[in-house]
C-alpha cells in the first residue's frame, strides 16, 4: 500500500517494485485488514464498521439492546470477584478480547474499558465476560464512529 500526495513519485516508486517484484495495482484503497477507507479531496475517514459489525454478528448480539456507554462508571472490576471461567471459556475470552484490542484503532471510547478488561485474561471470570458484553452492546449503539485524518 502507498500513498502520498506526489502521484509521480508514488508512479516512480510503483514501477520500481514492479520490477523486483511484479506488484498489482489494485486501485484505490477501500478495505484493507478490517479497515474500511473513505476519502474526499480534503480528509481520509478509517473505520471498522464492517468489522465491528462481523463481530457482533458472530456473538449474536444483533437483537440486545445497546448500552450508552462501554462501561458502567460505578463497575470495580478485580480477580475476586464472581465466577472463574472454565478454560474453553477463558481462551475465547482471550481471543474475544484481542478482536477489541484490535478494534481500538479507530475506536478510542471504547480503549479505557478495553485495556482495563484485558488486564484479567489469565484469570477472567463471569463478570469479566459480562463486562466485555456490555462493550459489544455499546459497540451495538454506535457503529459509525471512525477516526479522520
Amino acid at each position: 500500500m502507498l500513498t502520498g500526495n506526489d502521484k509521480a513519485e508514488i508512479l516512480r516508486i510503483t514501477n520500481l517494485l514492479d520490477q523486483h517484484f511484479k506488484i498489482k495495482n489494485l486501485g484505490d484503497l477501500t478495505y484493507f485488514l478490517g479497515f474500511e477507507v473513505a476519502r474526499n479531496s480534503s480528509k481520509i475517514h478509517l473505520s471498522q464498521r464492517k468489522y465491528t459489525i462481523d463481530l457482533l454478528h458472530e456473538m449474536d448480539i444483533q437483537d440486545c439492546a445497546h448500552m450508552p456507554t462501554p462501561m458502567a462508571h460505578t463497575s470495580r472490576i478485580s480477580t475476586t470477584k464472581g465466577t472463574p471461567l472454565n478454560d474453553e471459556e477463558a481462551s475465547t475470552y482471550c481471543k474475544l478480547i484481542g478482536r477489541l484490542i484490535y478494534l481500538t484503532n479507530t475506536r478510542p471510547d471504547i480503549a479505557f474499558s478495553v485495556h482495563n478488561l484485558s488486564r484479567f485474561v489469565s484469570a477472567p471470570t463471569n463478570n469479566h465476560h459480562q463486562a466485555f458484553f456490555r462493550i459489544l452492546k455499546y459497540l451495538k449503539g454506535n457503529l459509525g464512529s471512525g477516526i479522520f485524518i
